[in-house]
């Protein structure tokens, strides 16, 4: 093969792989999933069990809560040494810690006082640059 012809085997390969490359990484591509209600337990808490895992997404990524005390247990589904640790943080909640780092295969609860009606943001601030956030909406 002549070397001219070659260059441009070469170019056209290099350019077919240039356009097939992304910025973005696959987690920040999946969807958001569900909505989940919060269940009142016997001492008048709400509860709402969040997952989480290697996707990088919390299931449900919508929590629907009403005013008072409500308890939110995240799940870090992937297996021990396996994955990321994760948290969840109710962001413009003052003085509101959130669940703490919960490591691969761990599971962590966090109860807190939900605010005035409306919608908040949550987010794993670890992972918030892959999307990983969610919505706790308060009736």
């Amino acid at each position: 093969m002549p070397a001219a012809r070659r260059a441009v085997v070469v170019l056209v390969g290099v350019l077919a792989l240039a356009a097939c490359s992304n910025s973005s990484t696959v987690a920040a591509k999946r969807p958001r999933t569900g909505t989940g209600t919060a269940t009142a337990a016997s001492n008048g808490v709400q509860v709402v069990t969040v997952t989480t895992g290697n996707d990088y997404r919390f299931h449900p990524s919508t929590i629907v809560v009403h005013s008072g005390r409500v308890r939110i247990v995240l799940h870090n589904t992937a297996k021990p040494g396996q994955g990321a640790p994760h948290d969840l943080v109710v962001t413009g909640l003052p003085g509101q810690p959130g669940t703490g780092l919960a490591s691969a295969g761990q599971t962590l609860d966090w109860e807190f006082v939900a605010p005035a009606p409306g919608k908040y943001r949550f987010v794993c601030t670890i992972h918030v640059e892959q999307g990983q956030t969610g919505t706790l909406i308060v009736r």
